[in-house]
């Protein structure tokens, strides 16, 4: 049995959703003839019979060889949200007649929570973020191509949305006469609608119109000069309720453009001084950054790829590395033996220390987090020990590192996930009992929403009342998070979605290194099945056992159910690639990425520094200067 080289189909990086984290069951492909088929077993999920699934969500790869279908959740029924009987509010602090929502100087949430997010609707196309503008003052920026019939635009909530609904607690801006903003066009020629919701319309996912953005401007327009807008609030609309304020929104009107906008705030008088941005102090940067390399073969014995590496470190300030280990597995006297070439292997790792490159010994597969497996693992650590005492120091491994990524396996999402968990769980205090003694840090890598809940407000992967991620940091030296994301600040950026694994091992004094993605991914569809009516949807037809069919074709497509059990399609969501990869960018996007979330991490003493995937990607992504 040979480990080498991982294969790179159908890992984390490819759930592109935090609402939808788990991959299980086998893929298969379609054309246009034939559906999108899946054999899935009910009792992983806890059911037993096709009549029983009233609720499905899967995902649907679109890669160059054809579609495939792999499957999220399967339950009896859609879990309801609870809502509130009555939304709570709070009037937030007034100083000197002002409540300053944000100023955008530092942290990715306003005052009240809340985070933003771009909206759109092809063709139109729009980002958001927190920039520079032009004269060094941190800004909102929006950046739009508005086009009919789409729509482009943000959403700012006055409230927090990781909170489930009856937590939440919206704004009461009943001591508020004005809203009030600075706004900056790059061209002079933009033109914003405002928009606004309260709880009952962020329920239904909408807003309702204010006015155009230039009327509340001194000059009637948005120009390229800062301008400071005062909107009324009595021109709230009717249906709004004031002391129930859920966000704001911003609409493009036709066009492309980009806008800056700054301190926003809720007043009770106009024309009121609004405090100005504070000063943020500025820490220094990391000096450390990892990268992982699952081309390990190509490099042992060969001086040329050895310095091409070196080399590339040294270019892109690379520090540690985490390399896949190239054994085989062998018998021997009725026991197995874990092997590889450690003549060159300590050639290869004094090249990289003399470049002042640390290097894990990198291993992984999700079969690792169950117990049959764990002598394997644990073999395979005793032989990097036993080998790093076989060679002089400046030839010896600095680390191990598992990426396992359980959740893959396909009984993960169902009724197992516990049992899963416990025994990764268990394979990780039984490797840190090797590795600390041998001086060796030991560190896995683990999605970034192992901490965080679906969208039902369900915890994703808790365990015993606490979130796998502080059950992992406690035991671990250090982790890596796949933060797969290709935008540092919003409510589903790079920033939103580390920060509590950075809180957590800062408590703990451990380390973490986020992780971005530059491998070539698929595009991804969402889709979830339910009870009711529809034209498209999802057969499943019954096996053997308690196994199902599940075949799904092309929406517009009717399929015949005189053998199965139909469920219609009730949503749906496209998930671009560039969601999650830099793939096919340039390189400084990467960078620039880099540079704006190390300015909200550093205050963090957990964060070590960014990691790259992968080696290979990752230099072809430098060639795009």
């Amino acid at each position: 049995m040979i480990f080498s080289e991982r294969g790179r189909v159908n890992r984390f990086f490819m759930v592109l959703l935090l609402f939808f984290p788990f991959l299980a069951g086998l893929s298969f492909q379609s054309s246009d003839e034939v559906p999108l088929r899946l054999e899935v077993d009910l009792a992983d999920w806890g059911l037993e019979d096709a009549s029983d699934v009233g609720y499905l969500s899967v995902g649907i790869y679109h890669k160059e060889s054809g579609d495939e279908l792999t499957v999220y959740d399967i339950r009896k029924k859609r879990p309801v949200i609870e809502q509130p009987a009555r939304p709570r509010s709070r009037i937030p602090r007034i100083q000197g007649e002002v409540f300053l929502l944000d100023d955008f100087q530092h942290g990715n949430t306003n005052r009240l929570g809340g985070y933003f997010s771009k909206i759109s609707r092809d063709p139109s196309e729009s980002r958001v973020t927190i920039d520079e503008a032009s004269e060094g003052r941190r800004s909102l920026c929006f950046t739009f191509d508005q086009k009919t019939p789409g729509f482009a635009g943000f959403w700012i909530h006055l409230f927090d949305f990781k909170l489930s609904p009856v937590e939440r607690i919206f704004l009461d801006a009943s001591p508020f006469r004005y809203l009030s903003f600075t706004i900056r066009g790059e061209e002079g020629t933009e033109r914003l609608m405002l928009q606004v919701a309260d709880h009952s319309w962020e329920i239904k996912e909408d807003s309702l119109r204010i006015g155009d953005v230039g009327q509340f401007l001194p000059s009637g327009r948005i120009q390229n000069a800062w301008q400071r807008a005062w909107v009324p609030l009595e021109r709230l609309p009717e249906r709004i309720k004031k002391d129930e304020l859920a966000s704001l929104v911003f609409l493009a009107q036709p066009g492309r453009g980009r806008v800056h906008i700054g301190d926003i705030a809720f007043t009770t008088l106009k024309d009121v001084p609004v405090p100005g941005p504070e000063e943020k102090k500025v820490s220094p940067p990391s000096p450390h950054r990892g990268m992982w390399l699952w081309n390990t073969k190509d490099l042992l014995g060969n001086v040329e790829e050895q310095n091409r590496l070196t080399g590339f470190c040294k270019q892109n300030g690379i520090t540690e590395i985490f390399m896949q280990l190239p054994y085989m597995i062998e018998e021997r006297n009725g026991k197995k033996a874990v092997l590889w070439d450690e003549s060159k292997m300590a050639s290869l790792l004094s090249c990289l220390h003399d470049a002042a490159v640390k290097v894990h010994a990198l291993d992984g597969d999700p079969r690792f987090a169950l117990r049959e497996w764990h002598g394997h693992v644990l073999d395979t650590i005793r032989s990097v020990i036993r080998f790093n005492k076989s060679v002089q120091p400046a030839e010896r491994f600095d680390g191990v590192r598992y990426d396992n990524e359980p959740y893959i396996l396909p009984n993960f999402a169902g009724i197992q996930k516990e049992s899963i968990i416990s025994q990764y769980l268990e394979l990780l205090r039984l490797s840190v009992e090797l590795t600390e003694p041998a001086g060796l840090d030991f560190g896995v890598d683990i999605p970034f929403w192992f901490d965080q809940k679906n969208e039902f407000f369900e915890s994703i992967t808790e365990f015993r009342n606490r979130p796998l991620t502080e059950w992992i940091l406690d035991i671990v030296d250090n982790i890596g998070i796949m933060d797969y994301r290709t935008e540092a600040y919003g409510a589903d950026g790079v920033i939103a979605h580390a920060l509590g694994e950075l809180q957590y091992a800062s408590a703990k004094g451990k380390k973490v290194f986020i992780g971005l993605e530059t491998a070539e991914l698929p595009d991804e569809t969402i889709l979830e099945f339910g009870q009711g009516r529809g034209q498209s949807g999802m057969r499943l037809t019954k096996r053997e056992g308690t196994k199902i069919l599940l075949e799904w074709f092309p929406e517009g497509r009717r399929m015949e159910t005189k053998n199965g059990f139909f469920l219609p399609q009730k949503k749906k969501i496209f998930v671009p690639a560039g969601k999650i990869t830099f793939a096919g960018r340039d390189i400084g996007e990467l960078t620039g990425i880099m540079a704006k979330a190390e300015s909200e991490f550093r205050e963090y003493p957990s964060f070590y520094g960014f990691a790259v995937h992968y080696y290979r990607s990752f230099q072809k992504l430098s060639a795009n200067q």
